[in-house]
């Protein structure tokens, strides 16, 4: 039926114009951003699942910061344990020497001097070290790592003040005889025992540690896959979806025409 009043073929070809430019404009936004989701209306559950897959994604990493943090907070410690056992090695040689007959007491007075030396440099090792402002040895402290259960790390103590180190003060500890000698080198033996087994905890800390931190970005690597799934923009698809909205865009804008000028034919009939 011809009529004047109502053009329904050019009401239908305005409809699907306007659907084709909707279909266009979010191809455009998609290419864009890079991203499947740019707000809700595109994927409701999909935005909810992505958020929390985000913030998982974010958490995890922070953990894997924490974890990294807490073994370089056990590196100092050990590094510095290193150097204590050379400390302790350089006093024993020294307590074996001043243990010897065939050195007179002035040179024991040499000896005792830099062993002297030698205990309040441990000692200040002790007290000073310091990791992020917070004493290292005789501390201990919660490392969180997201979704693991918290990792308690703490190191030993080797000073209990400025003049103790390790069961070693200067007051009762001294090379000036051999039989004072005698008696440090048995102290100096268990404080070596006791860095090596300082030692051995912190090493297993620090594995404890290493395996959280690669279980984490173990985590970081399958989230982010997870996210990136659900809530990234198929480009390929999307350059597609482009062309076939290019294309539909100017066919309809091409019928829409024939549509309006379908009905000036009417006035044909007038005449």
């Amino acid at each position: 039926m011809s009529s004047i009043l109502n053009n329904v073929s050019a009401l239908g070809a305005s409809r699907q114009l306007g659907l084709t430019s909707v279909g266009l404009n979010k191809t455009i936004e998609r290419l864009t951003t890079g991203k499947r989701i740019n707000t809700a209306s595109d994927d409701a559950a999909g935005l909810g699942i992505s958020n929390q897959l985000g913030a998982d994604i974010r958490i995890a990493s922070q953990g894997k910061r924490n974890a990294n943090d807490a073994i370089s907070y056990l590196q100092v410690a050990d590094g510095v344990l290193d150097e204590v056992t050379n400390l302790l090695t350089r006093a024993a040689e020294l307590a074996q020497q001043a243990q010897t007959g065939t050195i007179s007491s002035t040179n024991r007075s040499a000896l005792d001097a830099e062993f002297q030396n030698i205990i309040t440099t441990i000692a200040d090792i002790g007290q000073s070290t310091k990791f992020n402002g917070t004493a290292v040895f005789g501390s201990s402290l919660t490392v969180a790592v997201a979704g693991f259960t918290s990792v308690a790390v703490g190191v030993g103590t080797v000073s209990t003040s400025s003049t103790a180190a390790l069961g070693l003060t200067a007051a009762t500890s001294a090379l000036t005889s051999a039989a004072s000698a005698l008696a440090v080198a048995s102290i100096l033996v268990t404080a070596l025992t006791s860095v090596s087994n300082l030692r051995a905890t912190i090493g297993a800390g620090q594995q404890q540690l290493s395996s959280v931190a690669n279980s984490l970005g173990i985590q970081v690597e399958n989230f982010t896959a997870a996210y990136s799934q659900i809530r990234d923009a198929d480009i390929s698809a999307e350059v597609v979806n482009l062309t076939k909205f290019q294309i539909l865009n100017q066919s309809g804008t091409s019928a829409l025409g024939q549509a309006n000028q379908a009905s000036q034919s009417i006035l044909a009939l007038l005449r």
